[in-house]
């Protein structure tokens, strides 16, 4: 195997507290010796399993690297029996622009997985995440939200998974988190996915998203730190018991599918999108889920989009304008329907 030209100064393994950079060689015009500097923080002590918590693989999702940042200044080693690793801003050039894909170079660091050693500077991070920072993992925890297209229901996720071991240990830690939802689903996102690449591995891997539309509020980041703890809690990195939803005086967490493509609900014509429904409110089969107005033809009818299955909209479109394939609407269905 090629060696990956990042290079770091934590040493992973060596104990105590570290924060310090993954350096990525992103020679430019304004650069030539230039680097990326991807943030990293380890805290370990003792024996015990290895916790990573990933946070801005997407720039424009806010409340992961928020509630990493707060992780890395408050967790201390005294506090940790084994290791958590932090990465509050995977796609940094990404985060720092405020846009889903890095401007260096145009990709999705969540479709370019396992990477390429001598790729762009995104694929060379994905790389070098994959060869030197999942192999040491027990479990990894991908800190999303709706970004600027999407606003969703705060959950967390898993996929289905055949095997049986794999599937237990990954439910009982989407239930530890904590959050107003928990999805069982299908992604219809493609491959190069962080999620696929540490299930290949057989670890545990969950996906919360945790808010949207481009914002942050109090009671998403609330949301993700209690479910970041709650995890290094399931897991006995941390001292103490998962706080549940109704010892905070909140309603339980609901458990939900996502088990097809019909769950997805996409625009097919250029125009505004107007959902009929708030998200968390119950939609049925073959009632209208939204209508897409076309302004530039006034005398036209607008075009109504019927739900393809019945069940609880958990997620839809976050700005107006919606271009064909855009999701508008995305529908969970009770457990085992």
């Amino acid at each position: 195997m090629e060696r990956s030209p990042v290079s770091t100064d934590v040493v992973i393994g060596q104990g105590g507290r570290q924060v310090g950079y993954l350096r990525a060689p992103a020679s430019s015009n304004s650069s030539a010796w230039g680097s990326v500097l991807v943030p990293i923080a380890v805290i370990e002590n003792g024996s015990g399993p290895t916790v990573l918590f990933v946070g801005g693989n997407h720039g424009g999702e806010y409340e992961g690297p928020v509630a990493l940042l707060k992780l890395i200044r408050e967790l201390q080693p005294e506090q940790v029996q084994g290791r958590v690793i932090i990465l509050p801003a995977l796609n940094l050039p990404a985060v720092t622009a405020g846009t889903r894909l890095s401007p260096l170079d145009n990709k999705d660091m969540n479709r370019v997985f396992p990477g390429r050693w001598n790729g762009t500077i995104t694929e060379v991070v994905a790389h070098y995440i994959h060869e030197e920072i999942l192999p040491l993992c027990d479990a990894v925890i991908d800190l999303h939200s709706g970004g600027a297209s999407l606003t969703l229901m705060p959950y967390i996720s898993m996929h289905y998974l055949d095997d049986r071991d794999q599937r237990e240990r990954t439910e009982q830690a989407m239930m530890a988190f904590q959050s107003p939802l928990a999805l069982v689903m299908k992604e219809i996102s493609g491959p190069g996915l962080l999620d696929y690449a540490v299930e290949s591995m057989g670890k545990v891997f969950l996906c919360a998203e945790v808010g949207g539309a481009g914002t942050l509020a109090p009671e998403t980041v609330k949301i993700t730190e209690v479910g970041v703890r709650n995890l290094l809690k399931h897991f006995g990195v941390i001292e103490g018991e998962p706080l549940s939803r109704e010892a905070q005086g909140l309603s339980p967490m609901q458990v939900m599918e996502m088990p097809d493509a019909h769950c997805y609900h996409m625009a097919m014509s250029v125009g505004i999108y107007e959902s009929f429904y708030e998200l968390g409110e119950s939609v049925e089969q073959g009632q209208p889920l939204g209508q897409i107005h076309f302004v530039q033809y006034p005398q036209r009818e607008a075009e109504v989009l019927t739900a393809k299955r019945s069940g609880i909209l958990v997620g839809r479109r976050g700005p107006g304008m919606v271009g064909v394939g855009d999701v508008v609407g995305v529908v969970g269905v009770e457990t085992g329907e």
